[in-house]
Parts: C-alpha cells; structure tokens; sequence
C-alpha cells in the first residue's frame, strides 16, 4: 500500500507520548491539519513521563519521526546547540531518503510547509536554521505563552554562550536587515527569530499577540510581527478522543460533580473553590462533589481533611490524557482558573490550553477569571458560571446556587457543534 509522502514538517522539542502540555498542543494541531508530517522532537525520558495514548492524537498522520538522542533540558545553551546539530543533520538525511525515493519537491525539498511550537524554545531555533538554508518553506511558528517573561511578568531569562551557531544567528539576522539582541538571554532570541523569519506566527489570542509585541526590542520587528500575527485558540480534538479510554473513576449519583484539573499550588490555583465549599451549609455542601485532579495529592489531602471537607471534596491522581477527556465529558461541570494579570501588563495575555479540551467535552465550564482575561470578554456558551479571582465568598454564592436547584447546567448549550478551534 502506497502511503502519501509528508509535505509538511513538525520541529517539536517535545512531542508526543511525553507527558507536555505544549507538545500536546502540537500533536492536537496535526491532528486538526489533516496532512501527513514528519516530526523531529527530542528524547524527553530525563524530564518527561510517557503517556502512551498521546500518540492517538495526532491521528495517524505522522509519516517519519526522529527522537533525537540529545541532552535535555528546558533552556540549556549546550542543549540547543548540540539539538540544531542533530536536527539539521535529520533534515539532510530525509532530504536525501525522499531524493531517492523521487518525493522531492521541485524546491528540491521534501515539505512545502513547516510548523514549530514553544515551550520548549529549542524548537523555534531549529526551525530558523531550516528557514535559512531553505527560505521557500512556509514557517508557521507557534508560541504557547511569552518565551521571555513568565506568568508574573518578570523577565524569564538564560544564558547563551559563545559557538558558532550564535554567531551564526547574528548573521542571519543582520544580512536580513535586522539589529541582533543586545543580550545573551536564549528566550529573547528564540522571539526574534520568530518574529524575523517566520511567514505565520501562531499565538493563542490576540491579547498575547499585542504583549509579546510591546517587549520586542526593535519596533520594526514589532510592526512585522504584527503584520504576520495569526491568532487561533488552543485546539479542540474531535468527539471520538472523548470516548477511546474511560477512566477508572465512578461518579456517584445524585449530586452535582464539578471537576479541577491541573496543579493545585501556583498562579491557579482553584483554592478558592476549595474554601468556597467550607463556607456552605452542610446540607447544601452533601449536594455537591468538587474533583480535584492534580499532583502530588499527600499534603492537599490532609488539608481538605483539616477543613472537615474530606466526603464532598475528592483529591485524585492526574489521569493520562485520553483517560481525561473521557472523565471531563462525565462531569457536570469544569472548572477553570485564570492567571492572574502580570505585571506591566495592560490585558491578560494567556488562555489556559484546558479551555479547548472542556469546550470539546460539552460539559459546561465554570470560570473563576480575571476581569481581563480572554475568558471573561468570551460570550460562548459553555462558560455558563463566573466568579472573580481570589473571591471565596463568590464562587460559595454559585455553589449555593448550583447545590439549591437555582441555577442549572445547561449541557445542551456547551454542546459543541463541530471540532474547531475552540
């Protein structure tokens, strides 16, 4: 059986089966393209766990891929340099394997086009490497969040040294008109090269799009970033991942479930839910059960114990992906966090990844947001709740609501009407 040639190239640091949000990501917008891709990620083993039903999602439309067998880390300077390595020699030895195949195209490449994904920024600085030896590839670069400032606003920062591909790199960017960073800092360098190079640069939201653009260095760049700006939510995957691996976890009936998922410490934290619960009446709290999958469980355990809300608020393990999809699509309702708004910044610029895979379950979400967050300006109907950040009294309000019959979830409506972007 004949099996179509790949014309498109993946370059994902980490990709799937390993445990990633960001390679997730990727594989979840193959997924969505429908074409064939060869991938060229990384060996994660050292960082990353492996979650085997992650490879469904790319839903067979990976033709080659390379795991190249390089040091790992998330920012490591001698890391990327030995991954440019590697992955060009990859690119060359495909070339040549579809060059006596006859599956060259007349560019004298295999692929038309060319997708690259960060975190990790490893990613963006092969891809350029590619752009430059072969500029008639189409390079369609994604970023998840800001690359050189994290979820607070601070400066997220490590340092280059001294090689042959950083000065390469400076003369990429001079020869193409362009004034090279200042600074040594890897996260800067992988957003300009981006914003130099690639013919479509992918960002989760316009808000993000306008942030990343307002902390580029040389306004020029700026203008071109914004000229090449494609803003497309995190994908939803088609109903059939819903239903592939049921999770071990019966709900009881009777009550209403809500379900958290996602790490309970940090920047979204869903404590507020948590305390909203102890302020109910126990006869209204026995109406509800609050899931909290997350990791590690021991120490919120004994503090759920501690608030005496061990019987209605139940503290699970992360599932493997699959195992999650099915058990959101079971849930009464989901529960998402903002971040809060990071310093110097005017608009929220993140959208949590998990909102493409609640609207894809058609299970209504309820937000606790912040005001200026792509959530709290979005009218879809699967964000049938609000509440503020930060507000324990807010969300116990909405919970005495939902436990009292007084408002209801409304499934029909978070229904979603096709895969999309959500």
């Amino acid at each position: 059986m004949m099996t179509t040639p790949a014309r498109r190239l993946v370059i994902a640091y980490c990709f799937v089966p390993y445990v990633d949000t960001s390679g997730t990501v990727a594989a979840k917008r193959v997924c969505l393209q429908g074409e064939p891709v060869d991938v060229i990620q990384n060996e994660m083993g050292g960082l990353r766990a492996v979650d085997p039903g992650l490879d469904l999602v790319a839903d067979g439309q990976v033709r080659r891929r390379a795991v190249l067998d390089t040091p790992t880390y998330f920012s490591a300077w001698r890391s990327i340099v030995a991954w440019c390595d590697e992955g060009m020699q990859q690119v060359d030895r495909w070339s040549a394997e579809s060059a006596e195949a006859g599956d060259l195209l007349q560019s004298g490449i295999p692929w038309s086009s060319m997708f690259s994904r960060s975190h990790f920024v490893a990613s963006h600085f092969l891809a350029a490497l590619v752009k430059a030896r072969h500029p008639e590839i189409v390079w369609e670069a994604e970023f998840s969040d800001p690359c050189s400032a994290d979820a607070t606003g601070a400066e997220r920062h490590a340092p280059m040294r001294d090689s042959e591909l950083w000065d390469r790199l400076r003369v990429l960017l001079t020869e193409a008109g362009w004034e090279p960073p200042e600074s040594d800092n890897v996260f800067e360098w992988a957003e300009v090269l981006v914003y130099a190079f690639a013919d479509r640069i992918m960002f989760t939201n316009s808000q993000q799009a306008e942030y990343m653009a307002g902390r580029c260095h040389d306004s020029r760049l700026a203008d071109r970033l914004r000229k090449h700006t494609v803003a497309t939510h995190h994908p939803m995957l088609p109903e059939k991942f819903y239903a592939m691996d049921r999770a071990p976890v019966e709900l009881e009936e009777g009550v209403l479930h809500i379900a958290y998922f996602g790490n309970f410490y940090g920047k979204q934290s869903p404590i507020a839910a948590v305390e909203a619960m102890g302020l109910l009446a126990p006869e209204q709290r026995a109406r509800l059960r609050l899931h909290i999958f997350t990791q590690p469980t021991n120490t919120l355990r004994e503090i759920v114990t501690e608030m005496g809300l061990q019987d209605t608020v139940k503290v699970e393990e992360f599932l493997p992906f699959l195992q999650f999809l099915e058990i959101a699509r079971r849930m009464d309702v989901l529960l998402v966090v903002d971040y809060p708004l990071p310093r110097g910044a005017e608009r929220n610029p993140f959208l949590l990844s998990k909102w493409g895979d609640y609207r894809g379950s058609g299970t209504p979400v309820w937000g606790i947001l912040e005001e200026s967050s792509v959530l709290s300006a979005t009218d879809d109907p699967a964000l049938q709740f609000r509440t503020p950040v930060g507000h324990a009294t807010a969300a116990a309000q909405l919970l005495s609501q939902l436990a009292r019959g007084v408002r209801v979830p409304d499934r029909e409506a978070a229904r979603p009407v096709t895969a999309r972007s959500a």
